[in-house]
């Protein structure tokens, strides 16, 4: 483990290099991209920021260590794993646990597979019936009926001219003739308008589905953990799929079609069905070929990922600065382009290929229908055959091409659904399992003990973990089996003000995640006033919670409502408001805007005003101050963006808001904070270390201890000196 921390740096004396050689980069990111399909991207530490993609493709995995440490110093472009470096070695690229799937679970066992595929169809069907039942009705007759239409058009032209030439009935022919041309041009008229309204309501019922479901969990799990963000953005990405419940009824329609194929060639002789099989296989050489694609399409997603957030970075108008000062905008471009290629590369490939068997499969096939029409035709000669015969053959020939082909692009493209519905269905399934439904009590209306952490450990899910044990697995580590917070014993007495002090990646913003129960500890439990809190609804409890946040959200509302949902029961109390932004000190601001707080905030919509980073972090501290109850304060860097004396005016805010509150409902107040002049003013400071709590005390008790806060606060009183 030790030797994986050092990585290559400790092979080289310890000498340390940049995390980034963009002129490397420049150099080498336009190679060819070989081995593409395999390995993945990956990082120490859970959280999908856009370093963690951009580091094993600047120069070697991400993580936490990683990137602390200025390790990895090798300077090799990237390629994806199995690829080779300059010297010819491969590329190390983190390897699964064998036969694991990405559930964690590996291939479902024989006898699970088909209650799966029947739990998948049974959820395909009955979204589509939630959503409109009449329609799915309607929709499904119409398709069963026109897909018998041509067949039996074709089989009334047969007997029109069997009739004509005396060996039928001519009548009989007509009527079916031009009852299937009616029915075909009635149906063909509704089925069009019909199927896109289906699959238009389906979409809409999914797709709010799918933001009910992803926003609905309690925990931030699927937002962090790199496999769990990847499944959710192919499901978002391929939503459109789960509104072709009409491609479903088109299989059920092909089926039908071929069997009224397949009875009108056995009743000119059983041999011609081979013709429709020599058809069906060639479509299916297309149809696997589809899969393949697919396949590769999801395979490759994280590829696709990199290149979106690179893209997003390069767009987005708040990194514009940076961007151009470093000259990033090529190697970054490079970057994408080359993250791209792993991913068409693959695909043009397999698309190449199949097209060279299909051709060959459809070259036979029309020797085969060739031979079929020579051989009908003698036996018209020799009177076996009637003339019908050999005309329902000459017409049948395009819909045997075209039942094949509709029998395999839908079967393909109803397998590509499945298997996003497959997904929704496990999406569905992972929420309800992580819903937190035991969690109903309800929080104290006042602390009177406070908040305790008994033992307290917790470790970030792996990206190799069983995805459906996150976060509440106690065995599921990250890749390098730490803890992020180990045996924490803590109490945040009722009605103090607590600091968090500690080096990045201490832990600090890890204790504030499970203090608002955005994860549940993997050992140990929190209490509040000897209630686990565990045993509360975690929306009440975060009804009880208000927070400032140094990555606080750009809400780009109007004014009101962007500090407003600080507090949702109460965005439009206006004296609420006020009271906030002043608190927030957030006044100039407003004023400063044209219509005050009915001013549209982002310049991206009409009349949308700009703002700079200052201005929108104090309206989100403005936001945190929304609550006038709250059991629990939590500021994590919350002033970042503010100068020293905005900053210092704002802790003093805080300062006094945490005392009222105190005394109205005992709440705690925690707050992390790296300037030691705003840490000095809480009742209690804890010094954070390596997942553990190193000390804890008054600013007085810590200082006289000459431990690490006294060796901390020395370090930056003497900046100012």
């Amino acid at each position: 483990m030790a030797a994986d921390r050092a990585g290559p740096r400790a092979a080289r004396g310890g000498q340390r290099r940049p995390l980034v050689d963009l002129g490397r980069t420049r150099r080498g990111v336009g190679r060819r991209v070989r081995g593409a399909t395999g390995g993945q991207l990956s990082g120490h530490h859970p959280t999908t920021h856009l370093l963690d993609h951009l580091a094993p493709v600047l120069g070697g995995p991400a993580g936490a260590d990683h990137l602390r440490a200025g390790a990895w110093p090798d300077r090799r472009t990237w390629q994806p794993s199995g690829a080779d470096d300059d010297s010819g070695r491969p590329l190390p690229h983190p390897v699964h646990p064998a036969g694991q799937s990405l559930s964690g679970r590996g291939r479902p066992a024989g006898g699970e597979q088909p209650m799966r595929l029947l739990r998948t169809l049974w959820l395909w069907f009955s979204t589509a019936f939630r959503a409109a039942p009449g329609l799915t009705l309607l929709m499904s007759a119409t398709t069963i009926i026109s897909s018998v239409l041509s067949p039996l058009t074709v089989l009334g032209i047969k007997l029109a001219v069997d009739g004509a030439s005396g060996h039928g009935s001519l009548p009989l022919g007509i009527a079916l003739l031009g009852g299937s041309l009616l029915l075909s041009a009635v149906s063909g008229s509704i089925a069009g308008p019909l199927g896109d309204t289906l699959d238009e309501r389906v979409l809409r019922h999914v797709r709010d589905d799918l933001i009910r479901l992803t926003s609905g969990i309690p925990s931030i799990a699927h937002h962090e953990h790199p496999e769990l963000a990847d499944r959710v953005a192919l499901i978002e990405r391929d939503a459109y799929q789960l509104g072709g419940i009409f491609r479903l009824l088109s299989v059920i329609g092909a089926v039908t079609s071929s069997i009224t194929v397949i009875a009108m060639l056995w009743s000119v002789s059983p041999v011609l069905i081979l013709l429709l099989v020599l058809a069906i296989g060639t479509a299916a050489i297309q149809a696997v070929a589809m899969q393949r694609r697919n396949t590769l399409w999801r395979r490759n997603e994280r590829y696709r990922r990199l290149a979106t957030k690179i893209i997003d970075l390069l767009t987005d108008p708040a990194g514009a600065i940076e961007v151009r000062s470093f000259g990033l905008s090529r190697p970054l471009l490079k970057i994408a382009h080359h993250a791209h290629a792993s991913r068409h590369e693959p695909y043009y490939g397999v698309t190449v290929r199949f097209a060279r068997l299909t051709a060959i499969g459809w070259v036979i096939y029309g020797i085969g229908y060739a031979l079929a029409v020579f051989w009908v035709f003698g036996r018209v000669r020799d009177g076996s055959s009637s003339l019908g015969d050999l005309t329902l053959l000459l017409l049948i020939g395009p819909q045997i091409n075209t039942t094949a082909s509709a029998i395999t692009s839908n079967v393909t493209m109803v397998l590509t659904s499945f298997q996003t519905f497959d997904r929704y269905a496990w999406l569905r399934r992972w929420a309800d399992d992580h819903d937190w439904q035991e969690s109903v009590g309800e929080p104290p209306p006042m602390l009177r003990r406070g908040i305790a952490l008994e033992g307290v450990g917790f470790r970030y899910p792996s990206i190799s973990a069983d995805l459906s044990q996150i976060p509440a697995a106690t065995d599921a580590g990250t890749d390098r089996g730490d803890l992020a917070l180990r045996q924490v014993d803590l109490l945040l007495p009722a009605g103090s003000t607590v600091a968090l002090v500690g080096d990045n990646g201490a832990g600090k913003s890890t204790l504030v995640k499970l203090l608002a129960r955005l994860y549940d500890p993997t050992s140990g439990r929190i209490t509040i006033d000897g209630t686990p809190l565990t045993d509360l609804d975690p929306s009440a409890w975060r009804d009880r919670i208000s927070a400032g946040f140094q990555d606080f959200s750009r809400l780009e509302f109007m004014a009101a409502e962007s500090v407003g949902v600080g507090d949702l029961d109460h965005a439009a109390d206006q004296e609420l408001l006020d009271r906030a932004v002043a608190a927030g000190h957030a006044e100039d601001v407003v004023d400063e805007l044209p219509q005050r707080l009915e001013t549209q905030l982002g310049i991206r919509f009409d009349g949308g005003v700009a703002l700079s980073g200052g201005q929108w972090q104090r309206l989100a501290l403005a936001r945190a101050f929304m609550r006038t109850r709250p059991l629990l304060m939590m500021l994590d860097e919350p002033t970042a963006a503010l100068d020293p004396e905005a900053e210092q005016a704002i802790y003093e805010q805080y300062a006094r808001t945490a005392k009222q509150l105190a005394a109205e409902t005992g709440a705690v107040t925690v707050l992390v904070s790296h300037r030691f002049s705003t840490v000095r003013m809480a009742d209690l400071i804890v010094v954070v270390a390596d997942g553990g709590i190193l000390e804890v005390g008054s600013h007085e008790v810590l200082l006289a201890a000459g431990g690490r806060y006294a060796e901390l606060f020395e370090l930056q009183a003497h900046a100012y000196r």
